[in-house]
């Protein structure tokens, strides 16, 4: 689960009704296909009506919040429609705050922290228990946050808050179980090489963040070898404290005697001083032109992409619409109905341009497709950016695009936890409590006109990296006309303290 990747999804209606506007009617100046129904498609949509505005969650009667003398924030929500309890755990720590020379260290008390038992449940009786009750306990290490969740019935919830309470508390790190998280660690980065969609994503990152930031690092087969279990220690010591932490918990319980079940658990843990290093800040230098990667594959993997936005961004709300209907909104987009559907070139397609999150993320379109069709689909992807940018929209794109966010927030709050969590997520990242009834009218208030606007102001072909992995002899001919194309040596994983480890040329392999 990750607190920032909640992205509105659009009705299936909306999706259906859709009738984009064809390429063919654009280019030689007819209205947009989307513009022109009959009077009966008119009335029928004006039987919808409006979205209607969601019921937003706020503290009160049905979630309460309560911070206890050392620090630790709980949200409490009763649901009594099934015999449950669901628990999730936010701790201030994650990858972007581990030290440079403990890349890995994160990674590792994510598997161990949840496999390799604790005080009172020793690795084997910890599955033994949770299996017994059929708990599910999961652990997250994220990029600014790790995430504990626990679902348990309702009638073995106190064995279930005291194995939570155990693992958050007093983890073995059982010797083994590190030894075994390590081994499976480098596995997955030996064969990390051996698809091109995961070695793409890292490269492009490395690329992209360079190793000045925790985004453009990975660890080597060295540096996971070298962990050990004292260090796992270390990285639980300095971040797991009941002042770092909040705990929301929802399901068939009474509030009054659930909060007094997790002050017996967690009343005596004692606060400490955190120095948090500070949150890392990209540094958004564009680098235009082509990286390769080069691989003797049927088929490429491209990524194009360049430096976006973030949820500062007063036009956020009008870049996710206009993503929406470049590429972000499945078979209804822009970049599916020409590249996959019309031109055959590629069976999936499609554009991120993420807005939600603190810092600046990237503004991305990925496919794949045949080797020797690789320059027609990039040249058809970066003819619709263009044309995103100087082509109006159309009623039906515009009304489909607006309506899939708008009515994602009726659904997003649906589910009492949903709505808890909700609220922990403003909380955790210091936002101001009316932020998501903002959000809501941000959305409300984009215009078509708004959309055509930050097409042009956002959308920038001439800073795009293209990245391709596959047979480049076989088209570099042709893509030429992108720029300068720059091999790029990827990481590469041999035996530990061998000559493997990281490309000798740098990301862009000079």
């Amino acid at each position: 689960m990750n607190r920032n990747s909640i992205r509105p999804l659009g009705p299936v209606l909306g999706i259906l009704l859709l009738w984009p506007a064809s390429a063919f009617a654009q280019e030689h100046g007819a209205a947009p296909a989307g513009n022109r129904h009959s009077a009966g498609w008119e009335k029928a949509m004006a039987l919808k009506g409006e979205p209607l505005p969601p019921k937003f969650p706020k503290l009160g009667e049905e979630i309460e919040r309560v911070v206890l003398p050392n620090g630790m924030v709980l949200y409490l929500q009763e649901d009594h429609r099934l015999p449950l309890l669901n628990v999730v755990t936010f701790v201030r720590t994650g990858t972007y705050y581990e030290p440079a020379d403990k890349i890995g260290r994160a990674g590792l008390a994510d598997e161990v922290l949840r496999t390799g038992g604790t005080k009172n449940y020793p690795p084997d009786l910890l599955e033994e228990r949770l299996d017994f009750i059929a708990a599910d306990l999961g652990v997250s290490v994220q990029a600014e946050e790790c995430i504990v969740s626990l679902n348990v019935p309702q009638k073995d919830a106190d064995e279930g808050l005291r194995i939570l309470a155990d693992v958050l508390r007093n983890p073995l790190f059982e010797e083994s179980r590190v030894e075994l998280a390590k081994q499976q660690t480098m596995f997955r980065l030996r064969s990390s090489n051996d698809n091109p969609a995961p070695m793409m994503r890292r490269e492009f990152s490395r690329l992209m963040f360079t190793e000045a930031h925790p985004s453009g690092r990975t660890p080597t087969l060295d540096q996971i070898a070298a962990l050990g279990r004292q260090d796992l220690v270390e990285f639980h010591g300095e971040y797991f404290h009941p002042n770092q932490i909040m705990m929301g918990l929802t399901g068939d319980f009474s509030k009054p005697e659930m909060l007094e079940k997790i002050k017996g658990l967690f009343g005596d843990w004692a606060r400490a001083e955190v120095n948090l290093t500070p949150l890392p800040q990209v540094n958004p230098e564009p680098k235009p032109g082509v990286y390769y990667i080069p691989r003797p594959l049927n088929q490429s993997t491209i990524r194009l992409g360049h430096w976006g936005a973030n949820r500062d961004n007063p036009d956020r709300f009008a870049i996710d619409l206009m993503d929406s209907i470049l590429g972000g909104s499945s078979f209804s987009a822009r970049l599916v109905k020409r590249v996959r559907n019309d031109e055959g070139l590629a069976y999936d397609v499609g554009s991120a341009f993420p807005t939600q999150q603190r810092d600046l993320s990237f503004f991305i379109v990925v496919a794949q497709t045949k080797t020797e069709s690789t320059v027609q689909a990039i040249d058809s992807i970066l003819d619709e950016v263009r044309r995103m940018a100087s082509t109006p929209v159309s009623k039906d794109e515009f009304d489909t695009a607006k309506e899939m966010f708008l009515y994602s927030y009726v659904f997003r709050f649906a589910e009492p936890g949903r709505s808890m969590s909700a609220l922990m997520n403003l909380e955790y990242e210091g936002l101001p409590a009316d932020y998501l009834e903002k959000e809501f009218a941000g959305y409300q208030a984009v215009t078509p006109e708004d959309i055509e606007r930050v097409a042009k102001q956002y959308l920038h072909t001439n800073q795009l990296t293209i990245f391709v992995v596959g047979d480049f002899p076989k088209f570099a001919e042709g893509m030429a006309k992108y720029g300068e194309a720059r091999e790029v040596t990827p990481l590469e994983f041999g035996p530990p303290g061998g000559r493997g480890g990281r490309g000798g040329r740098g990301p862009a392999g000079n």
